[in-house]
């Protein structure tokens, strides 16, 4: 890709990431504090050329010994500073407080879209978009710390420069020329040193991610890598992720090594060149001390503001790398909505009666084009049970992937009753740190619980009686009450956590409750106890398992049999115990 296309592609992508807040609900606030530091600007660089003016004035008359004229200019520049400082301090927290809100704003803007359409799972086979949870913290606050911050400072440069390019100009028109010419030289050569920079910031960000993500890998399976005495083994990956960031920093340390050569030699000479250039006219007798103090500052103002790019090229590097990251992000997740709506042609509609029904349900593995079920059919009422078996990788959990909208791929219809009356409790429990009431009534907000009940405390012993029923009582007691956070995967037990999840589909209003291997980790007595529960409810259940003692508690048996990459088959039967009943001809199918 050419210099020109690489250009064209990071302003798009800046506009993509940008452009949402500018023109959202909170643009107005954006726009006020905005003109709030612009303006605030404006006053500091009026405050500096008053500044240089009375430095003139000072000096001229500590030559003179003027002393009237000294203690005058004296308070005068003292005064000065006291006065602005307010201006610069406001100046900074503005600053601050825009790229503040500006980053709450584009974060709860990323999540809304990460979490739309279920986009959050589809991303983790995505194999460009790593570390999405890095992304939207870190990358999104150095995005809108550094606009911000670029953003003011080429504005402050600029407002620098054409205050300060009179002032200069009117001392010497030849230093003027100078300090433009030397400032664009030094750009020049900075980006021909650094044009690397940027490719290892990505990187840089990259490798750092993938060490930090790894040992969260490691403390959160601590105790399956302590089981396999997988010790060597993990120390090894996390030392490999950590050799990938040192040699990234070590490339990127030789490089701002030699900018930083080039730039500290470079910058030394603007204290010799306004003194080179204008000191014969001193000398001459056609300027006065104070001017050459003046010009100094002068050029120094405006070699400072031409050379933003030196100054700020590290920064500037990290922040073209940031955009990269998120806009690519964007891109993804734009891709993603569209493809989704292009590749899906499975239909879901909800029924009114409760049933679950699949008419010509195909299931494809995404991605990778693996038939796993093909043109299944089958209705279950409300009061009938499936049990979904077959070997492992023939497709058992991919059917209800389909069922919930999680896997697009495939084709046919799928009807089931409406999302608050569904509930799925995969095979590892989903219990994140959180109070032991958020916990129970995951997915549901404690205050739409709470909506139920005549009061407070009456929601509440409903909790503690659930716990009860599924062996959990005295859980409120080790969490210290029902309302402290608590990280529930170190304190209970896998077990433990699915028994905690059947206690969420007994509080839940599910009438059908979908099980994949949601009971694997219990013993047979409890096993039988969370089943039975479940029974009482009066729920449909829906399960994938292995378990022969799980026919005793469905109706309907779904046998996968898959034969190759290209075809596979199936047999829906009645199970023994429920023979009485009969095979109606509406399942009564084998393929």
């Amino acid at each position: 890709m050419n210099t020109q296309a690489l250009v064209r592609l990071k302003l798009r992508r800046l506009m993509r990431i940008g452009k949402p807040f500018w023109t959202s609900n909170l643009k107005w606030k954006g726009l006020i504090l905005l003109a709030s530091v612009l303006a605030l600007l404006s006053l500091t660089a009026g405050v500096n050329v008053f500044v240089s003016y009375i430095a003139s004035k000072f000096t001229t008359a500590l030559q003179a010994k003027d002393a009237a004229g000294f203690q005058f200019y004296l308070f005068a520049y003292a005064l000065t500073m006291i006065g602005g400082s307010p201006v610069v301090v406001f100046y900074q927290y503005l600053r601050t407080k825009l790229a503040l809100t500006w980053r709450k704003w584009l974060t709860e803007h990323f999540l809304e879209r990460y979490f739309k359409n279920k986009l959050y799972y589809r991303l983790t086979t995505h194999p460009e978009i790593d570390n999405p949870d890095e992304r939207m913290s870190q990358d999104v606050e150095t995005f809108c710390n550094s606009a911000v911050g670029l953003f003011i400072a080429c504005l402050d440069a600029l407002v620098t420069v054409v205050s300060f390019l009179g002032v200069l100009w009117f001392i010497s028109a030849p230093l003027t020329v100078v300090a433009i010419l030397y400032s664009l030289i030094g750009c020049l050569l900075t980006i021909f040193i650094g044009k690397r920079l940027v490719g290892l910031q990505f990187q840089h960000t990259k490798r750092e991610a993938d060490l930090r993500y790894t040992l969260a890998e490691v403390r959160r399976d601590a105790e399956t890598i302590a089981f396999y005495r997988g010790e060597r083994s993990s120390s090894r990956v996390v030392l490999k992720r950590l050799a990938e960031a040192i040699i990234n920093l070590e490339s990127m340390m030789i490089l701002q090594r030699n900018i930083t050569i080039f730039t500290q030699n470079f910058n030394s000479l603007i204290v010799l060149i306004p003194a080179a250039v204008i000191a014969p006219l001193y000398f001459a007798g056609s300027m006065q001390f104070g001017e050459l103090t003046q010009a100094a500052i002068a050029f120094g103002q405006v070699f400072g503001g031409m050379t933003l790019l030196i100054g700020q090229f590290t920064g500037i590097s990290a922040f073209i790398s940031n955009i990269d990251r998120l806009g690519s992000f964007v891109e993804t997740l734009d891709e993603m909505d569209a493809s989704r709506l292009k590749s899906s042609k499975i239909e879901r509609s909800h029924s009114d009666d409760g049933r679950l029904s699949l008419q010509d349900l195909t299931v494809i593995v995404p991605d990778s084009g693996r038939l796993l079920v093909d043109k299944l059919n089958l209705t279950i009422k409300p009061g009938e049970n499936l049990l979904i078996m077959g070997k492992s990788g023939s497709g058992k959990s991919s059917i209800l992937r389909a069922i919930a909208g999680i896997w697009e791929s495939g084709q046919g219809k799928v009807e089931l009753p409406r999302e608050e009356q569904t509930l799925f409790l995969p095979q590892r429990p989903y219990v994140p740190r959180s109070t032991l009431r958020e916990a129970l009534l995951y997915p549901l907000m404690p205050h739409e619980y709470r909506q139920r009940f005549a009061s407070d405390q009456a929601a509440e012993d409903k909790l503690k009686e659930v716990l009860k029923l599924v062996n959990l009582s005295g859980l409120d007691e080790r969490a210290a009450g029902l309302d402290k956070e608590v990280e529930w995967r170190e304190m209970l037990s896998i077990g433990e956590q699915q028994r905690l999840t059947i206690a969420r589909a007994l509080l839940s209003q599910a009438t059908m409750i979908f099980l994949d291997e949601a009971t694997s980790a219990l013993d047979a007595e409890n096993e039988k106890l969370m089943l039975d529960l479940l029974q009482e409810k009066g729920t449909t259940l829906i399960s994938v398992g292995h378990k022969e003692s799980l026919k005793d508690y469905h109706s309907l048996l779904l046998e996968l049999m898959p034969e190759n990459q290209t075809s596979a088959s199936y047999k829906i039967s009645y199970l023994p115990a429920n023979k009485t009943r009969g095979l109606t001809d509406e399942n009564s199918q084998s393929k």
